[in-house]
């Protein structure tokens, strides 16, 4: 079978995958997805093609035909701070677990960066998003919220949507005089933080 060859791998396509195999479009996208609609034969001439062409799905365009991506995205005062950054691993050693990325914004508690980082979240089409904020106000907030069933807030009681705010434990450190941050995650709030927004 002929190898097409292509100036750039980045201008590989699912369609000239599908080519090469001599399938439809619609057969690669189903053994990409691992669909159970595919024959073991067709499955493999298929995935011999994405190795001969070296094509790789664009996550992007796999977020837009599945509504969610494996990401979560994390909104922080600032990740270099102690508190936030204890905040950002406990998020991150859950997401692991369920095979997740974590996407982190800094707001430094203004208003315009917070709102702006949860909208950059929402476009990144995050399957949760973990918000700390102090700067938005409840109102805003619970509209992100009703929109967004896998928001969960830090820290933060919204009327209406407590089911949905998770406290942190904290303690005082004293040898160096800074707040040390203990994150206490219960099962069932890493189900609701990896629960998909669509």
């Amino acid at each position: 079978m002929p190898v097409i060859l292509l100036r750039s791998l980045s201008m590989i396509t699912i369609r000239d995958v599908a080519r090469q195999a001599g399938v439809s479009v619609a057969t690669v996208s189903r053994v990409l997805n691992n669909s159970a609609l595919v024959s073991p034969d067709t499955r493999d001439v298929v995935m011999k093609a994405v190795t001969q062409l070296g094509y790789r799905p664009n996550a992007n365009a796999q977020a837009l035909a599945t509504q969610v991506s494996d990401t979560i995205g994390v909104v922080v005062m600032d990740v270099s701070d102690a508190f936030f950054g204890a905040l950002v691993k406990a998020v991150d050693t859950v997401a692991q677990q369920h095979q997740k990325y974590v996407l982190i914004g800094n707001s430094y508690h203004e208003a315009e960066k917070e709102r702006h980082a949860i909208e950059v979240l929402i476009r990144q089409r995050c399957s949760a998003l973990i918000v700390h904020s102090k700067a938005l106000s409840d109102d805003e907030l619970s509209d992100f919220m009703q929109h967004i069933p896998g928001m969960v807030l830090i820290n933060r009681i919204v009327p209406g949507y407590a089911h949905r705010c998770v406290r942190t434990r904290q303690r005082q450190r004293r040898a160096d005089g800074h707040p040390y941050a203990a994150q206490s995650w219960s099962p069932a709030h890493r189900l609701s933080l990896l629960k998909p927004r669509y």
